[in-house]
């Protein structure tokens, strides 16, 4: 790391200081003043867009922040910048590409026979906008997002329904509300129905719900509920974090369930990490596991759920 730039002064002189690490306010200043090879892109949704285009205009490779944008018409102006610029960009919500590889692996092979039914819960404490400031911030603006807890916290699973079915979402029916933070602009809580072109049907759970041992904080990691349930024709597997077991699978032919490992350390980096993962796609000369043209499809089925939601009507995808 060589540099951030971030329009809070206070908070950019925090960060740089535990880095050490230079400074900026003004994002072009960064891109002009610091070799740069990658650039991570974690401001507000409502800036990305532009961010996106400046960066790959600039010729700099890009980990870009989730959801990707705050609508269809931003994300396919950020994916033309990005195909003319000949740039790598790895959307961050695609880390779970990199977390279930070996899953995928196991369904491809057929270990619990054809997958018919995926479920994600994905129910965390409420988002903040900077290191332990107690408030959501932008993450709760309607002008700087695109929507609560369900895209915020939802995208990554949408993206993986879409990868691990092999197949495109083409119906969606949902719900929001707001359940427990009702004082904020935003939904904390929504739940979707997908049903892809090859049948498989997968439901999701996303929300800002877990408000134990405070209701703002937010409440630690490890009191989330994450969890993973693939359904297939002659098995199952349950993948969860921050509890035990962390896998248990049920195989084809098996005669009882096996719990393989425990579930991972709450303040684990992730892993693989998407700048490694980054940087050796970018060394092997091959494209990354996930691309913007994925994360721009996975953008219009969330925005669909919520077009659901407000409509209460399904809405048909076609591509």
């Amino acid at each position: 790391m060589v540099g951030a730039a971030w329009n809070n002064r206070e908070q950019v002189d925090a960060f740089t200081r535990t880095f050490g690490v230079k400074g900026y306010d003004a994002y072009d200043e960064l891109l002009e003043r610091e070799r740069i090879d990658i650039v991570h892109l974690a401001a507000p949704v409502s800036q990305l867009a532009d961010l996106t285009i400046r960066c790959a205009r600039a010729g700099k490779h890009i980990i870009l922040g989730k959801p990707m944008a705050m609508n269809v018409a931003q994300a396919d102006r950020m994916v033309e910048a990005v195909e003319a610029a000949g740039i790598s960009c790895f959307p961050f919500q695609g880390i779970m590409r990199l977390r279930f590889a070996e899953l995928k692996a196991r369904i491809d092979q057929g270990q619990i026979g054809e997958i018919v039914v995926l479920h994600q819960t994905s129910r965390w404490s409420i988002a903040e906008d900077w290191y332990h400031s107690g408030s959501p911030g932008w993450f709760a603006d309607p002008a700087q997002v695109p929507g609560g807890a369900f895209i915020d916290e939802g995208i990554y699973w949408v993206d993986l329904f879409r990868w691990l079915s092999g197949s495109e979402v083409v119906q969606v029916e949902a719900k929001i509300k707001n359940l427990v933070h009702k004082e904020i602009a935003v939904e904390d809580w929504g739940m979707a129905t997908f049903t892809l072109a090859n049948g498989i049907v997968a439901t999701l759970e996303a929300s800002w719900t877990i408000n134990a041992p405070r209701p703002t904080g937010p409440s630690p990691k490890q009191n989330s509920v994450v969890r993973f349930e693939a359904v297939g024709t002659r098995g199952e597997i349950i993948d969860q974090w921050f509890r035990a077991p962390g896998r248990a699978v049920l195989a084809a032919g098996a005669a009882d369930w096996v719990f393989e490992r425990q579930s991972e350390e709450p303040f684990a980096p992730p892993s693989p990490s998407p700048l490694t993962h980054l940087i050796e796609c970018l060394e092997q000369n091959r494209p990354p596991a996930a691309t913007i043209q994925e994360a721009r499809r996975s953008l219009i089925v969330a925005l669909a759920a919520y077009e659901s939601a407000k409509e209460k009507r399904s809405v048909h995808l076609s591509w």
